[in-house]
């Protein structure tokens, strides 16, 4: 049996990884210094934690969130300036997000709380609380944990093409699409997610041979640092993708 607390943390866990993973672009991240991008970024924030904390008629869930939220963004953002390490930044805003959300509901969640979404679906809104917080961890919290983790080797790709590129190799490597190789992560988190969702794991091992067919070969020819960046990128994201996939299946069975 799902207690309120708990409800409620879900439901403010799914917004929360809404607005910071879902809505907000590389872009907007990039430019979170601009007061227009953060403010549209905290609007998003308060806004869903309102709309999902289904108590309508208690603004202090929105308020509390919201403004802590801008608080510790504002503190990373102007921390990242000053050169601190960025990377251990990411994981001490969200934990500090997450403590604010596990707070908030079990302050706000007394036993007899009465959440509109619940009462309005039942069973069904937990269920697709839990299936969209595993899908927004898989394919975009993913996504941005992959890029901090390879991020030295995309420098040296970067590095050797510019190289290259100074010197007149005409081996340089050819340009791909804008954005192609995130949207490509997307997707393949988010047919791992699927097919270990409906228990199909098997299914997975078709991935690997149809990105292996598609990159690999021709990307050997010519850089072997891009091939087992792939590689390794792409052993990450199932490795991300299958235990995430898991545990939510774990979560709607139990």
């Amino acid at each position: 049996m799902t207690s309120p607390e708990q409800i409620l943390f879900l439901s403010l866990l799914f917004a929360h990884l809404l607005a910071d993973f879902g809505l907000q672009s590389a872009k907007d991240i990039r430019d979170k210094a601009k007061p227009a991008v953060f403010a549209k970024h905290i609007a998003w924030v308060t806004v869903l934690a309102w709309v999902f904390s289904g108590d309508w008629f208690n603004p202090w869930i929105p308020l509390i969130i919201g403004t802590s939220h801008a608080a510790f963004d504002a503190l990373k953002t102007a921390a990242t300036a000053a050169g601190y390490n960025a990377k251990r930044l990411f994981f001490i805003d969200q934990a500090a997000h997450i403590a604010v959300l596990a707070g908030v509901a079990w302050w706000a969640a007394s036993p007899g709380h009465a959440h509109f979404w619940v009462e309005a679906a039942g069973p069904l809104y937990i269920d697709a609380v839990i299936l969209g917080c595993g899908f927004l961890l898989a394919v975009f919290t993913g996504g941005i944990l992959i890029g901090m983790a390879t991020e030295g080797f995309t420098r040296q790709i970067r590095e050797e093409t510019d190289t290259r590129k100074t010197t007149g190799d005409t081996s340089a490597r050819r340009e791909g699409l804008a954005q192609g190789g995130r949207i490509i992560g997307w997707l393949e988190r988010a047919l791992i997610f699927f097919f270990v969702l409906i228990g199909k794991p098997e299914a997975v091992a078709f991935l690997v041979a149809a990105k292996s067919v598609f990159r690999f070969g021709e990307l050997t020819k010519d850089s072997r640092k891009e091939a087992e960046y792939i590689l390794i990128g792409t052993l990450m994201s199932f490795g991300w993708a299958i235990p995430v996939a898991w545990f939510t299946r774990y979560l709607l069975n139990g």
